[in-house]
């Protein structure tokens, strides 16, 4: 979907240059005439192997943390960048632990207890829980401010929006939206404009946007909006539609962010998109921007590969029933997608676009990963 970014270490190559030893012609010596030149001996200049400079890592391994909502816990998996991915811990939260977010500094992980009306803080490092947050009805939209300093909380019945400073978890003033909300979405070219989906309303315009600087609320003319996503390079959002798991929508429609206003609608035939890799939510890193999107689809099931420039379905990864969310793996050049009803995290690797790996967690749903540095 950070975005997501790759670090380019260019390779620098040291070249030696010798200039060639030239002869002498014999009419530039008039007092030569019949007696030859002596030939300039080449001396040897011995010449450096060109050495590749060490090409630095991201991480030593990446961490991922897991809700597993009916288990009350986080599962942690770690992998090395040429290894596979095994458990490593699980930490107690509070009730049905469902989405989560990690703050782009990679410091904190967060995760709303959708039934538990309160948000657990998750050191990475220590892989412990710091704080328990109490926040409004029934919790789920999660994400951070792109300079991690705030943490920002959807509810589904309540009318505003919470906000905590990172590190004290001091609440800052609520942003009074008036709606109850679903998902949230920041950009980080738009840093003051927090977008978000409208849910259990009988208003109208389900696709709002919340000026931090301004501190009013622009209305998008769009009903039937469920998760809400910016393309990878900023350009565009895109938004699915419905998303109860027994009313399936293959509709998709997508906005201009600028003026807030609805480009076009499209139909993926057969399909049922639901969310995407999400920047400032699903992980420290994200796929460079380009012209690739992906899609958790529930009908296939599968993850769906879409060009979303010419907006055409590039293919699809088989997966298992209600998968939902995704988080980057760019050493390993693997993307980790969690499938909810048969309780697995599907490795998949980007080149071949096939699951190398299935690690079982209990009804898995919301995933963040943070990259963690050697010893």
């Amino acid at each position: 979907m950070r975005g997501l970014a790759f670090l380019v270490v260019c390779i620098v190559l040291l070249s030696a240059c010798a200039g060639a030893s030239v002869r002498p012609a014999a009419s530039d010596f008039p007092d030569s005439e019949g007696v030859a030149s002596p030939t300039a001996a080449v001396k040897s200049i011995p010449t450096q192997t060109a050495q590749p400079t060490a090409e630095p890592h991201l991480y030593a391994k990446l961490r991922v943390f897991i809700a597993s909502e009916n288990t009350d816990s986080i599962v942690v998996l770690e992998g090395a960048p040429d290894g596979e991915y095994t458990q490593v811990a699980k930490i107690p939260v509070g009730r049905l632990p469902h989405q989560m977010a990690v703050s782009p500094d990679g410091r904190f992980v967060a995760v709303n207890n959708r039934i538990g009306n309160t948000t657990s803080v998750i050191d990475p490092i220590a892989m412990k829980e710091i704080a328990r947050i109490p926040v409004g009805k029934q919790p789920h939209g999660i994400i951070w401010s792109p300079d991690s300093k705030t943490l920002f909380v959807a509810h589904e019945r309540d009318h505003y929006i919470s906000r905590f400073e990172a590190g004290t978890w001091k609440p800052i003033g609520p942003l009074m939206v008036g709606v109850p909300q679903h998902v949230l979405v920041f950009n980080s070219a738009r840093p003051n404009e927090l977008w978000f989906t409208v849910t259990n309303s009988n208003e109208n315009d389900h696709l709002r946007v919340y000026d931090l600087e301004a501190r009013k609320v622009t209305r998008i003319q769009v009903n039937d909006v469920h998760d809400a996503y910016f393309t990878p390079d900023g350009s565009e959002v895109w938004s699915s539609s419905s998303g109860f798991l027994n009313k399936p929508s293959d509709r998709m429609v997508i906005y201009d962010p600028t003026n807030k206003k609805v480009k076009e609608e499209l139909r993926l035939p057969g399909r049922y998109p639901f969310h995407t890799l999400k920047v400032f939510q699903d992980g420290v890193f994200h796929p460079e921007s380009g012209g690739v999107m992906v899609l958790s689809d529930h009908n296939g099931p599968s993850l769906v590969w879409l060009d979303w420039r010419e907006r055409r379905i590039l293919g699809d990864t088989k997966l298992g029933g209600y998968p939902f969310h995704a988080s980057y793996d760019p050493e390993g050049g693997r993307l980790l997608v969690t499938t909810n009803a048969d309780g697995m995290v599907n490795v998949i690797d980007m080149r071949t676009r096939q699951v190398v790996q299935k690690l079982p967690v209990t009804k898995a749903h919301g995933i963040a990963s943070v990259g963690i540095a050697a010893p």
